[in-house]
Protein backbone atom coordinates (compact mmCIF):
# COMPACT_ATOMS: atom_id res chain seq x y z
CA UNK A 1 0.00 0.00 0.00
CA UNK A 2 2.82 2.59 0.86
CA UNK A 3 3.96 1.69 -2.71
CA UNK A 4 0.70 2.59 -4.22
CA UNK A 5 0.41 6.25 -2.09
CA UNK A 6 4.16 6.85 -3.51
CA UNK A 7 4.02 5.85 -7.07
CA UNK A 8 0.20 7.68 -6.70
CA UNK A 9 1.92 10.88 -5.56
CA UNK A 10 4.59 10.67 -8.44
CA UNK A 11 2.40 10.20 -11.25
CA UNK A 12 -0.41 12.81 -9.65
CA UNK A 13 2.60 15.48 -9.07
CA UNK A 14 3.72 14.66 -13.07
CA UNK A 15 0.33 14.51 -14.67
CA UNK A 16 -0.73 18.13 -12.77
CA UNK A 17 2.40 20.06 -13.94
CA UNK A 18 1.74 18.73 -17.86
CA UNK A 19 -2.09 19.67 -17.43
CA UNK A 20 -1.45 23.11 -15.77
CA UNK A 21 2.13 24.03 -16.93
CA UNK A 22 2.38 26.56 -14.15
CA UNK A 23 5.35 27.01 -11.73
CA UNK A 24 5.92 29.61 -8.97
CA UNK A 25 4.02 29.53 -5.80
CA UNK A 26 0.76 28.68 -5.94
CA UNK A 27 1.41 25.83 -8.58
CA UNK A 28 3.84 23.99 -5.69
CA UNK A 29 0.93 24.82 -2.92
CA UNK A 30 -1.69 23.08 -5.58
CA UNK A 31 0.83 20.25 -5.78
CA UNK A 32 1.76 19.95 -1.92
CA UNK A 33 -2.25 19.79 -1.82
CA UNK A 34 -2.60 17.42 -4.34
CA UNK A 35 -0.29 15.37 -2.96
CA UNK A 36 -1.74 15.42 0.59
CA UNK A 37 -5.07 14.56 -0.34
CA UNK A 38 -3.43 11.18 -2.49
CA UNK A 39 -1.88 10.77 0.12
CA UNK A 40 -4.94 10.69 3.11
CA UNK A 41 -7.04 8.77 0.38
CA UNK A 42 -4.83 5.88 -1.48
CA UNK A 43 -3.81 4.49 2.36
CA UNK A 44 -7.10 3.80 3.38
CA UNK A 45 -7.59 1.52 -0.12
CA UNK A 46 -10.73 0.17 -0.44
CA UNK A 47 -12.13 0.74 3.27
CA UNK A 48 -12.62 4.86 1.90
CA UNK A 49 -15.16 3.34 0.25
CA UNK A 50 -17.20 2.11 3.04
CA UNK A 51 -17.48 6.12 4.20
CA UNK A 52 -19.57 8.03 1.51
CA UNK A 53 -16.24 9.48 -0.73
CA UNK A 54 -16.87 11.56 -3.36
CA UNK A 55 -16.41 14.74 -4.62
CA UNK A 56 -19.28 16.47 -6.61
CA UNK A 57 -19.03 17.51 -10.17
CA UNK A 58 -17.85 21.00 -10.94
CA UNK A 59 -20.01 21.73 -13.60
CA UNK A 60 -23.33 20.17 -14.50
CA UNK A 61 -21.39 17.19 -16.17
CA UNK A 62 -18.08 17.07 -14.60
CA UNK A 63 -14.96 19.90 -15.83
CA UNK A 64 -15.49 23.15 -17.91
CA UNK A 65 -18.48 23.56 -19.79
CA UNK A 66 -18.43 25.26 -23.29
CA UNK A 67 -14.60 24.44 -24.17
CA UNK A 68 -15.47 23.44 -27.18
CA UNK A 69 -16.02 25.53 -30.30
CA UNK A 70 -18.92 23.09 -31.88
CA UNK A 71 -22.01 22.87 -30.80
CA UNK A 72 -22.43 19.25 -29.63
CA UNK A 73 -24.86 16.94 -31.96
CA UNK A 74 -27.58 15.05 -31.00
CA UNK A 75 -26.38 11.77 -29.25
CA UNK A 76 -27.58 8.61 -28.82
CA UNK A 77 -26.50 7.72 -24.94
CA UNK A 78 -27.32 4.32 -23.48
CA UNK A 79 -26.85 3.80 -19.84
CA UNK A 80 -25.21 0.50 -17.92
CA UNK A 81 -23.98 -0.71 -14.50
CA UNK A 82 -20.90 0.01 -14.35
CA UNK A 83 -18.25 -2.99 -14.52
CA UNK A 84 -15.15 -3.82 -12.68
CA UNK A 85 -13.81 -3.17 -16.41
CA UNK A 86 -15.01 -0.10 -17.08
CA UNK A 87 -12.39 1.67 -14.64
CA UNK A 88 -9.65 2.20 -16.00
CA UNK A 89 -11.72 4.58 -18.65
CA UNK A 90 -13.94 6.60 -16.32
CA UNK A 91 -11.08 7.43 -13.71
CA UNK A 92 -9.08 8.85 -16.81
CA UNK A 93 -12.23 11.09 -17.51
CA UNK A 94 -13.05 11.44 -13.83
CA UNK A 95 -9.40 13.04 -14.00
CA UNK A 96 -9.87 15.44 -16.96
CA UNK A 97 -13.51 16.15 -16.22
CA UNK A 98 -12.60 18.10 -12.73
CA UNK A 99 -9.10 19.13 -13.43
CA UNK A 100 -9.61 21.59 -15.60
CA UNK A 101 -12.34 23.47 -13.89
CA UNK A 102 -9.60 23.00 -10.58
CA UNK A 103 -6.72 24.35 -12.32
CA UNK A 104 -9.15 27.50 -14.17
CA UNK A 105 -10.29 28.72 -10.42
CA UNK A 106 -6.76 27.86 -8.76
CA UNK A 107 -8.44 25.02 -6.42
CA UNK A 108 -6.17 21.96 -4.97
CA UNK A 109 -7.65 19.14 -7.21
CA UNK A 110 -10.30 17.19 -5.66
CA UNK A 111 -8.61 14.01 -8.03
CA UNK A 112 -4.41 15.29 -8.53
CA UNK A 113 -3.49 11.74 -10.51
CA UNK A 114 -5.83 9.27 -12.70
CA UNK A 115 -4.81 6.55 -9.88
CA UNK A 116 -6.48 8.43 -7.19
CA UNK A 117 -9.88 8.66 -9.40
CA UNK A 118 -8.85 4.76 -10.15
CA UNK A 119 -8.45 3.61 -6.67
CA UNK A 120 -12.03 5.13 -5.21
CA UNK A 121 -13.53 3.81 -8.12
CA UNK A 122 -11.81 0.45 -7.42
CA UNK A 123 -13.62 0.62 -4.25
CA UNK A 124 -16.67 1.64 -5.05
CA UNK A 125 -17.85 -1.04 -7.73
CA UNK A 126 -16.84 -3.45 -5.05
CA UNK A 127 -19.15 -2.13 -2.52
CA UNK A 128 -22.75 -3.21 -2.11
CA UNK A 129 -23.99 0.03 -0.93
CA UNK A 130 -22.58 1.62 -4.05
CA UNK A 131 -24.35 1.26 -7.37
CA UNK A 132 -22.43 3.02 -9.92
CA UNK A 133 -23.90 3.80 -13.64
CA UNK A 134 -21.82 4.64 -17.22
CA UNK A 135 -23.29 6.37 -20.19
CA UNK A 136 -22.20 5.40 -23.54
CA UNK A 137 -22.30 6.93 -27.34
CA UNK A 138 -21.60 4.05 -29.81
CA UNK A 139 -20.33 1.72 -27.51
CA UNK A 140 -17.66 3.75 -25.68
CA UNK A 141 -18.13 5.43 -22.42
CA UNK A 142 -18.36 8.90 -22.08
CA UNK A 143 -19.44 9.14 -18.32
CA UNK A 144 -20.02 7.59 -14.79
CA UNK A 145 -22.03 8.54 -11.63
CA UNK A 146 -22.78 7.33 -8.20
CA UNK A 147 -24.86 6.59 -5.52
CA UNK A 148 -24.03 5.61 -1.81
CA UNK A 149 -26.76 3.92 0.12
CA UNK A 150 -25.40 2.63 3.09
CA UNK A 151 -27.39 4.51 5.61
CA UNK A 152 -31.20 5.92 4.54
CA UNK A 153 -30.16 8.83 3.35
CA UNK A 154 -28.41 8.26 -0.54
CA UNK A 155 -25.49 10.54 -1.39
CA UNK A 156 -24.40 11.12 -4.84
CA UNK A 157 -20.96 11.09 -6.82
CA UNK A 158 -18.82 11.81 -8.56
CA UNK A 159 -20.77 12.50 -11.80
CA UNK A 160 -18.28 13.66 -14.48
CA UNK A 161 -18.49 13.36 -18.22
CA UNK A 162 -15.58 13.37 -20.96
CA UNK A 163 -14.81 16.84 -22.03
CA UNK A 164 -15.56 15.93 -25.35
CA UNK A 165 -19.43 14.83 -24.59
CA UNK A 166 -20.32 17.65 -22.60
CA UNK A 167 -23.07 19.72 -23.49
CA UNK A 168 -25.31 16.73 -24.93
CA UNK A 169 -26.89 15.40 -21.84
CA UNK A 170 -24.97 13.06 -20.98
CA UNK A 171 -24.91 14.41 -17.37
CA UNK A 172 -28.90 14.66 -16.91
CA UNK A 173 -28.68 11.30 -17.94
CA UNK A 174 -26.55 10.20 -15.61
CA UNK A 175 -28.21 12.26 -12.61
CA UNK A 176 -31.66 10.67 -13.22
CA UNK A 177 -30.46 7.33 -13.13
CA UNK A 178 -29.06 7.40 -9.83
CA UNK A 179 -31.86 9.27 -8.77
CA UNK A 180 -34.08 6.24 -9.80
CA UNK A 181 -31.61 4.28 -8.41
CA UNK A 182 -32.47 5.72 -5.02
CA UNK A 183 -36.41 6.21 -5.39
CA UNK A 184 -37.04 3.87 -2.29
CA UNK A 185 -34.83 6.26 -0.05
CA UNK A 186 -36.11 8.96 1.94
CA UNK A 187 -34.21 11.73 0.49
CA UNK A 188 -30.90 11.96 -1.87
CA UNK A 189 -28.51 15.00 -1.28
CA UNK A 190 -25.34 16.05 -2.77
CA UNK A 191 -22.98 19.01 -2.51
CA UNK A 192 -22.16 21.62 -5.15
CA UNK A 193 -19.95 24.00 -5.85
CA UNK A 194 -22.08 27.21 -5.49
CA UNK A 195 -20.03 29.16 -7.75
CA UNK A 196 -21.19 27.37 -10.41
CA UNK A 197 -24.23 28.34 -11.83
CA UNK A 198 -24.84 25.01 -14.34
CA UNK A 199 -24.44 22.66 -12.20
CA UNK A 200 -26.59 24.65 -9.72
CA UNK A 201 -29.45 24.87 -12.66
CA UNK A 202 -29.27 21.34 -13.46
CA UNK A 203 -29.46 20.12 -10.35
CA UNK A 204 -32.50 22.73 -9.51
CA UNK A 205 -34.28 21.72 -12.82
CA UNK A 206 -34.11 17.84 -11.25
CA UNK A 207 -35.75 18.56 -8.23
CA UNK A 208 -32.76 19.19 -5.74
CA UNK A 209 -33.49 22.11 -3.44
CA UNK A 210 -30.68 24.72 -1.91
CA UNK A 211 -30.68 23.80 1.58
CA UNK A 212 -27.28 25.43 3.26
CA UNK A 213 -24.56 27.49 1.76
CA UNK A 214 -21.23 26.00 3.19
CA UNK A 215 -17.33 26.74 3.28
CA UNK A 216 -14.40 24.07 3.14
CA UNK A 217 -12.31 26.14 5.80
CA UNK A 218 -8.90 24.62 7.44
CA UNK A 219 -6.51 25.68 9.93
CA UNK A 220 -5.74 24.55 14.12
CA UNK A 221 -8.06 26.06 16.20
CA UNK A 222 -5.80 29.03 18.64
CA UNK A 223 -7.36 27.52 21.92
CA UNK A 224 -6.55 24.81 24.37
CA UNK A 225 -8.91 21.91 24.99
CA UNK A 226 -12.10 22.36 27.15
CA UNK A 227 -11.62 21.00 30.83
CA UNK A 228 -14.63 19.00 31.97
CA UNK A 229 -15.36 17.08 28.41
CA UNK A 230 -13.28 14.12 27.32
CA UNK A 231 -12.32 13.94 24.01
CA UNK A 232 -11.39 10.71 22.20
CA UNK A 233 -11.57 8.34 19.72
CA UNK A 234 -14.96 6.62 19.09
CA UNK A 235 -15.03 2.92 20.48
CA UNK A 236 -17.51 0.57 19.70
CA UNK A 237 -19.70 1.75 23.12
CA UNK A 238 -20.12 4.73 21.53
CA UNK A 239 -22.22 3.73 18.50
CA UNK A 240 -25.20 3.63 19.81
CA UNK A 241 -24.79 7.31 21.50
CA UNK A 242 -23.67 8.66 18.05
CA UNK A 243 -26.49 7.21 16.48
CA UNK A 244 -29.14 8.73 18.98
CA UNK A 245 -27.28 12.21 18.43
CA UNK A 246 -27.37 12.28 14.85
CA UNK A 247 -31.06 10.86 14.74
CA UNK A 248 -31.35 14.21 17.18
CA UNK A 249 -29.56 16.37 15.00
CA UNK A 250 -30.81 15.32 11.62
CA UNK A 251 -33.48 12.90 11.66
CA UNK A 252 -31.77 10.30 10.43
CA UNK A 253 -28.58 7.77 11.40
CA UNK A 254 -25.36 7.49 9.54
CA UNK A 255 -24.04 4.58 11.66
CA UNK A 256 -22.52 2.35 8.70
CA UNK A 257 -20.86 5.53 7.34
CA UNK A 258 -19.64 5.71 10.89
CA UNK A 259 -18.35 2.28 11.06
CA UNK A 260 -16.64 2.60 7.75
CA UNK A 261 -14.90 5.63 9.36
CA UNK A 262 -13.51 3.59 12.40
CA UNK A 263 -11.27 1.23 9.83
CA UNK A 264 -10.13 4.10 7.33
CA UNK A 265 -9.73 6.72 9.40
CA UNK A 266 -9.83 8.30 13.14
CA UNK A 267 -13.25 9.31 14.51
CA UNK A 268 -13.34 10.82 17.48
CA UNK A 269 -16.34 11.57 20.29
CA UNK A 270 -17.00 14.52 22.61
CA UNK A 271 -18.16 13.12 26.48
CA UNK A 272 -20.07 15.32 28.49
CA UNK A 273 -21.80 14.24 31.87
CA UNK A 274 -21.16 10.49 30.98
CA UNK A 275 -22.42 10.85 27.28
CA UNK A 276 -21.72 11.62 23.69
CA UNK A 277 -22.51 14.64 22.98
CA UNK A 278 -20.69 15.57 19.56
CA UNK A 279 -18.56 12.90 17.27
CA UNK A 280 -16.91 13.97 13.94
CA UNK A 281 -15.71 10.92 10.98
CA UNK A 282 -12.60 12.72 9.63
CA UNK A 283 -11.35 16.14 10.97
CA UNK A 284 -8.58 16.52 9.11
CA UNK A 285 -9.44 15.40 5.03
CA UNK A 286 -13.13 17.71 4.68
CA UNK A 287 -14.48 15.11 2.11
CA UNK A 288 -15.04 12.75 4.47
CA UNK A 289 -15.67 14.70 7.31
CA UNK A 290 -19.48 14.68 8.76
CA UNK A 291 -20.01 15.94 12.59
CA UNK A 292 -22.66 16.43 14.68
CA UNK A 293 -22.92 17.99 18.21
CA UNK A 294 -25.83 18.92 21.03
CA UNK A 295 -24.82 22.77 20.37
CA UNK A 296 -22.13 25.07 19.38
CA UNK A 297 -20.08 24.85 22.66
CA UNK A 298 -19.48 20.80 22.49
CA UNK A 299 -18.66 21.06 19.27
CA UNK A 300 -16.22 23.60 19.54
CA UNK A 301 -14.80 21.48 22.55
CA UNK A 302 -14.82 18.59 20.00
CA UNK A 303 -12.67 20.24 17.56
CA UNK A 304 -9.99 22.16 20.17
CA UNK A 305 -9.63 18.58 21.85
CA UNK A 306 -9.08 17.26 18.39
CA UNK A 307 -6.89 19.78 17.21
CA UNK A 308 -4.25 19.19 20.41
CA UNK A 309 -4.68 15.59 19.69
CA UNK A 310 -3.35 15.39 15.85
CA UNK A 311 -0.61 16.77 13.82
CA UNK A 312 -2.36 17.63 10.94
CA UNK A 313 -5.19 21.11 10.78
CA UNK A 314 -8.37 20.68 10.77
CA UNK A 315 -10.14 20.79 7.48
CA UNK A 316 -13.68 20.61 7.54
CA UNK A 317 -16.99 21.67 5.52
CA UNK A 318 -18.91 24.40 8.04
CA UNK A 319 -22.39 25.71 7.19
CA UNK A 320 -22.09 29.79 6.47
CA UNK A 321 -25.06 30.55 8.73
CA UNK A 322 -24.23 28.77 11.99
CA UNK A 323 -21.86 29.54 14.63
CA UNK A 324 -19.67 27.39 14.13
CA UNK A 325 -18.77 29.45 10.78
CA UNK A 326 -17.87 32.98 13.63
CA UNK A 327 -16.26 30.61 15.94
CA UNK A 328 -13.93 29.33 13.00
CA UNK A 329 -12.62 32.58 11.91
CA UNK A 330 -11.90 34.07 15.50
CA UNK A 331 -10.06 30.73 15.95
CA UNK A 332 -7.61 31.67 12.90
CA UNK A 333 -9.67 29.18 10.44
CA UNK A 334 -9.22 30.01 6.47
CA UNK A 335 -11.64 29.76 4.01
CA UNK A 336 -10.56 27.41 1.04
CA UNK A 337 -14.09 27.14 -1.49
CA UNK A 338 -17.85 27.47 -1.19
CA UNK A 339 -20.53 24.89 -1.56
CA UNK A 340 -24.11 24.60 -1.07
CA UNK A 341 -26.09 21.13 0.73
CA UNK A 342 -28.42 20.44 -1.98
CA UNK A 343 -31.52 17.56 -1.33
CA UNK A 344 -33.79 16.06 -2.76
CA UNK A 345 -36.85 14.46 -0.95
CA UNK A 346 -37.33 14.66 3.27
CA UNK A 347 -35.36 16.92 5.08
CA UNK A 348 -35.23 18.46 8.73
CA UNK A 349 -33.89 21.68 9.33
CA UNK A 350 -30.92 20.25 11.54
CA UNK A 351 -31.55 20.48 15.51
CA UNK A 352 -27.75 21.23 17.12
CA UNK A 353 -24.72 22.05 15.55
CA UNK A 354 -23.08 19.66 12.61
CA UNK A 355 -21.16 20.09 9.06
CA UNK A 356 -21.82 17.90 6.57
CA UNK A 357 -19.06 15.64 4.08
CA UNK A 358 -19.26 15.98 0.60
CA UNK A 359 -22.02 13.96 0.01
CA UNK A 360 -24.17 15.41 3.05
Amino acid sequence: MARRVRRAMGEGGRQAAKRRGRGGQGGRARRRAGRRLTAVALTCGPVIAAIDSCAVPRSAEGGIMGTTSSTPVAETITLREIEPGDIEQCARICFEAFGGIDDHHRFPPDFPSVEFASGMMQGFVGLPSTWGVVAEVEGRIVGSNFIHQGDPIGGVGPISVDPKHQGGGVGRKLMEAVIERGRGAPGIRLLQDSFNMLSLSLYASLGFQEREPAVVMGGKPTSPPVEGIEVRQVREADLAGCEALCKKVHGFERTNELRGAMQAFAPYVAVRDDRVSAYATALTFWPMAHGVAESDQDMQALLRGVAAAVDDPLAILVPLRSGLFHWCLSEGFRSLKPMNLMTLGAYQEPRGSWFPSVLY
